[in-house]
């Protein structure tokens, strides 16, 4: 269910950054809130399989070109006025470099708001390990094993402090996209209206 959309310029301002682990449900609550809000949606993912299409290739061409898309999306994010940004970011208390660097994103114009896909590490491994996505990625390379003690490993490291409002959503189980909707209004200072 759409719950709205704004013209305000507090709204179409505002950058929604969305962390969690791998396959937590980044993306389905980014795009609930891109449609809500009426921001542009810029997808680490979406970006990196568009370069699949040409590239694909073993781990070393991943890697590469997952630093590409990582370049493209802050470029992308920096040039908008208002955006959600979905992406596996990297945390900086990780000894594994992975994920995109968290860095500029304080760089970001007008409001800033940080939500959180709490999913247990259980749940977000099988979910990786059953999701069909482009071959790319390379997600068929590890058991469930290993993904399971790799995604327990990043939950221990618990939510990335970018310094801003956390909302945080529990994506194990059904969204109830009305609750989010209010509480990151409440995150972000706005009423209703969006102002």
């Amino acid at each position: 269910m759409k719950l709205r959309q704004s013209n305000d310029r507090a709204v179409e301002s505002m950058h929604i950054i969305v962390t969690g682990l791998p396959a937590s449900g980044k993306s389905s609550v980014g795009k609930l809130l891109a449609s809500d809000f009426g921001l542009e949606l810029l997808d680490k993912d979406d970006i990196l399989e568009s370069m699949f299409e040409d590239k694909a290739g073993g781990p070393e061409v991943r890697r590469r070109l997952s630093r590409e898309a990582d370049e493209i999306l802050r470029r992308n994010a920096l040039e908008s006025t208002g955006a959600v940004l979905v992406s596996w970011w990297r945390h900086p208390k990780s000894r594994i470099d992975t994920g995109t660097p968290t860095d500029w994103l304080s760089s970001l114009s007008g409001r800033l708001i940080h939500v959180h896909c709490k999913c247990d590490a259980f749940v977000a491994a099988n979910r990786f390990h059953l999701r069909k996505r482009h071959p790319g990625h390379l997600d068929d390379s590890k058991t469930l094993y290993e993904i399971l003690t790799t995604f327990r490993a990043f939950e221990g490291l618990g939510v990335i402090d970018l310094g801003i409002p956390v909302v945080e959503v529990d994506t194990s189980l059904q969204i109830n996209a009305d609750e989010l909707f209010r509480r990151i209004v409440i995150g972000c200072g706005l009423n209703e209206s969006g102002r």
